[in-house]
């Protein structure tokens, strides 16, 4: 497998993964962990089908609109547009609108799965919020969950600052968009740079500690990694580490999901959703990890067979690649 091969495989594990564990962690986002347990003895299992979120939703979009910006303009007006393409998704769609716009003419994305409250918000308010200017003080997961694709950007400093941006379009408060830049570089060292897990946590701690605000996102980012070190796979821990409806505890579930089960896909992200939680976003982030890591081999297929829209996902993700690696032809229909 060449490089280009392997970081398509990997992009397409990375936003297949997240759906995946987006899927698994949905139907039980609102329940206690007493309920998921007496619901879900044996391990919480892939619906029949297994929906995706606006997590994934918003993640494909935020490709969508990054691949738009390779051919010109300005990268957070496209993302902002992305994301504006994303919200007529989540209004009233009967009768289907006519649309020539490629990712909207799929119909099965049109359906609100939850959103969440900040994004909503602050895409209806019509301001783009910078991480100089934010629009609120939200540090809601809204902004890291769909940060993933800004991991495939050319380097690891772009996939950081970009991660950030496009957090920061709707959640203001400095640990919301530090963890999506976190994320973003993360997922860059895994599958780009195809460092060691472990090895790319420690660049990302110190990315993160590098900012004047990072405090919050780095001590999550160090429980993570202490708790997967003392006590892996431990669910009792998991929750020590938040309920993930806020940025930087997502990210810390993700992670410590990861680095307890760093090879065993399934078991990961039954991990990261089991908790009284936000859990089709620590899934979700889980599984961006994961497959960035692993790429798509590893990914249980029995789940991948019943996943919405998984041809879809694995179109962009190829399409995301190609896009920053110049190959412009095949993409014009598409993102112009």
């Amino acid at each position: 497998m060449d490089h280009r091969d392997r970081i398509r495989d990997r992009a397409r594990g990375c936003l297949l993964a997240g759906a995946l564990g987006d899927s698994l962690g949905g139907p039980v986002e609102f329940l206690s962990l007493e309920q998921i347990r007496h619901r879900f003895p044996d391990g919480i299992d892939m619906a029949v089908p297994g929906l995706i979120t606006d997590d994934t939703q918003m993640t494909l979009f935020t490709a969508d609109g990054l691949i738009r910006s390779v051919f010109g303009g300005d990268r957070s007006e496209h993302l902002w547009a992305a994301y504006q393409r994303w919200l007529l998704t989540q209004g009233p769609v009967d009768p289907f609108p006519e649309t020539t716009d490629w990712l909207l003419g799929h119909r099965r994305l049109w359906a609100s799965r939850a959103p969440g409250a900040s994004c909503v918000a602050a895409l209806r308010g019509g301001r783009p919020g910078h991480t100089g200017t934010p629009v609120n003080n939200s540090k809601g997961c809204g902004g890291v969950m769909r940060a993933a694709p800004a991991g495939f950007l050319p380097t690891p400093d772009t996939a950081y600052e970009v991660g950030c941006e496009l957090s920061a379009l709707t959640h203001g408060h400095p640990s919301g968009w530090i963890s999506g830049g976190a994320l973003a570089l993360l997922i860059h060292l895994l599958a780009v740079a195809d460092q060691p897990l472990t090895v790319a946590l420690l660049e990302v701690e110190r990315r993160v500690a590098a900012e004047p605000a990072g405090v919050e996102v780095r001590d999550a980012l160090a429980a993570a990694v202490d708790a997967a070190r003392r006590v892996p796979g431990d669910t009792a821990t998991l929750t020590t580490l938040g309920e993930g409806w806020v940025a930087e505890e997502a990210l810390a579930i993700g992670v410590f999901a990861v680095l307890s089960h760093p090879s065993e896909v399934a078991a990961a992200l039954r991990l990261a959703v089991t908790h009284g939680g936000d859990s089709d976003s620590t899934g979700s982030i889980a599984g961006n990890i994961l497959g960035a890591m692993v790429g798509t081999a590893g990914l249980p297929t029995e789940w991948l067979a019943r996943l919405e829209l998984a041809e879809l996902i694995g179109t962009v993700a190829d399409d995301l690649v190609d896009g920053y690696a110049g190959e412009l032809d095949r993409l014009v229909d598409r993102y112009t």
